[in-house]
């Protein structure tokens, strides 16, 4: 039985949160985005969170997962593992997208508009609902898609497929030492360069196919960061002061994303990665921290719980308020806004979301991951 790392969660809400306000103030209310970034662009740079999980994501599965694999893989303990990943992420995903149908339907007998048209078409539909949104063949060159009802869902499309081979992943990280993990995790970050700087220049916009590279190498990052955390960091612990080390991590995290290199974009996305590594590293082991203190507190680990539902319900809120919007008033939503009232429609948005979120963890998330894995894990051990 794996030892819960509660801190991570904490991250886990933090990071969601984070992407919800871009997406916000910059696609459903971008004068939002205007007044933020006068300040600062920390929130514009938001997208990179996006690349934390991916970090995250395989730092927590290898801690979930390495005695599992390490012990026995085969056929049952395979299967068990990819329709635990599978429960985990599909239920929430596919009532999200029926939700998106209705609006649809909405649209067309009540607002008397076009529906199921432009990125709502029924193929994206069909992709949507079998997770291959990240593998639509028919994009322009370097696989710019148009295939996501739910923008953000285009993550766990890639993200189940680097589940499916993950174990394969495991069994051969694994058996490296600490000299091959260095060697392992300096190669796959200039993979990672080289793969920004050779699709569209930046980690915003490489979607599609070249995102399965994007989270499989971030993935890589992952494992090899737990590894350090695990098996490596006991040799090394009484010469780090890791309070320390995560206050270095956050100041390195919010100075790359204070500011907005409009060039060399690769750089600047790439630079945040291994701050990303070290963040939750250093929070990982030093539970006493103040920091950790922090991030152990109870509404920050229950945004952490339900970050999952706020990641996925946060889209569907937002186009839910335009069409709202553009019925009552007939105009684009926040048109003739303030700075004032734009940043209180994104407090107000905030709010909406973290409720919705909660319903949706309570009653959708939750039970029907625990109804999937009750009855057909039950049946896959008779």
């Amino acid at each position: 039985m794996y030892k819960h790392i509660k801190s991570l969660t904490s991250l886990r809400g933090i990071a969601a949160l984070v992407v919800v306000i871009h997406h916000f103030s910059y696609y459903g209310l971008p004068k939002t985005g205007s007044t933020l970034s006068a300040y600062t662009n920390f929130f514009q740079n938001g997208y990179l969170w996006v690349d934390f999980f991916f970090i995250l994501s395989g730092f927590i599965m290898t801690h979930v997962y390495a005695k599992t694999f390490c012990l026995k893989l085969n056929l049952k303990n395979y299967r068990s593992y990819l329709f635990s990943r599978f429960a985990r992420i599909y239920p929430l995903h596919i009532f999200i997208i029926s939700l998106f149908v209705g609006l649809e339907v909405v649209k067309l007998l009540l607002l008397n508009t076009s529906a199921f048209t432009g990125k709502f078409n029924l193929t994206a539909l069909f992709s949507n609902i079998f997770l291959l949104q990240a593998f639509d063949i028919k994009c322009p060159p370097l696989l710019w898609c148009n295939t996501y009802w739910n923008e953000p869902a285009w993550s766990i499309s890639v993200e189940f497929f680097i589940y499916s081979i993950f174990p394969t992943l495991l069994l051969i990280l694994l058996k490296n030492n600490s000299k091959i993990d260095l060697i392992i995790y300096i190669s796959t970050l200039f993979c990672i360069l080289l793969l920004i700087t050779f699709t569209r220049g930046n980690l915003d916009t490489i979607i599609g196919i070249p995102s399965i590279a994007r989270c499989g190498l971030e993935c890589i990052l992952g494992i090899i960061t737990y590894k350090i955390y695990h098996y490596h960091i006991g040799n090394y612990k009484k010469y780090f002061h890791l309070n320390f080390l995560a206050i270095i991590a956050i100041t390195w995290i919010i100075l790359i994303m204070h500011y907005y290199w409009h060039h060399f974009r690769n750089i600047h996305d790439w630079l945040i990665l291994p701050a990303f590594s070290l963040l939750i590293l250093a929070v990982s082991i030093n539970n006493n921290s103040v920091i950790s203190k922090i991030l152990n507190s109870g509404l920050m680990l229950y945004i952490g719980t339900i970050s999952y539902s706020i990641y996925m319900v946060h889209w569907f809120v937002q186009e839910l308020l335009k069409l709202f919007w553009f019925y009552k008033f007939h105009d684009v939503f926040g048109k003739e806004f303030t700075e004032y009232q734009s940043l209180t429609s994104l407090g107000v948005f905030l709010m909406i979301v973290l409720l919705a979120a909660s319903l949706t963890y309570r009653y959708v998330e939750v039970p029907a991951r625990n109804y999937l894995k009750s009855t057909i894990l039950a049946k896959q051990d008779i």
